[in-house]
């Protein structure tokens, strides 16, 4: 997906983009997604809308920013780190960092056209994954088996032995391809 295709999908939903971040600087994206194979005793934290609440996307919507804010994902500026499509490697890995704000007006749980999908999943069937700029915070959203919308909450991920795990076994494997080896490297190798 090229820049200008995701500025204007981010923008259908309310989110500017302020940029695209340079691959090795934070946790993977690929990492990030596994947020939802940590344990609650790893600090993740769960909140769950279900499918019959009346007002579904809406209160997605108000469970989402209040994680947001509460836990930690803005920056001082409102910034935040979204995973959109257009890295290098296959389909898992063609993601990237690209930092965003919020407009004035947003939503991140609606309506979506088929080029938006991509960077929030279908309507009512959330896939995306979120970090604070610091890398202190990943934000995941998912859809359960039942239809409800899923929102996870991982605080401080360096120290989670489920993500370190993974991006150890991952970097190290000679079949992952070698941009993923070095972006899991540089972010193990990194400061905590």
């Amino acid at each position: 997906m090229e820049v200008a295709d995701i500025s204007h999908s981010l923008a259908a939903s309310g989110l500017r983009l302020c940029g695209i971040e340079e691959p090795g600087t934070h946790l993977p994206t690929w990492g990030a997604w596994v947020a939802t194979g940590c344990r609650p005793d790893e600090g993740r934290r769960d909140v769950v809308v279900t499918k019959d609440d009346p007002d579904f996307l809406d209160s997605a919507n108000s469970a989402w920013f209040r994680l947001a804010e509460d836990e930690g994902l803005f920056d001082e500026n409102g910034e935040f780190l979204l995973a959109v499509p257009g890295g290098p490697g296959d389909k898992a890995s063609r993601m990237q960092w690209a930092r965003v704000k919020l407009m004035d007006s947003w939503d991140i749980f609606a309506n979506r056209s088929d080029a938006d999908s991509e960077l929030f999943g279908a309507e009512g069937f959330p896939e995306f994954v979120m970090l604070s700029t610091d890398g202190n915070l990943v934000l995941r959203a998912t859809t359960w088996g039942n239809g409800s919308i899923g929102l996870v909450v991982l605080p401080h991920p360096r120290r989670m032995e489920t993500i370190s795990r993974y991006v150890e076994r991952r970097s190290a494997n000679p079949k992952t391809p070698p941009h993923e080896r070095a972006e899991g490297t540089n972010w193990l190798s990194s400061p905590a």
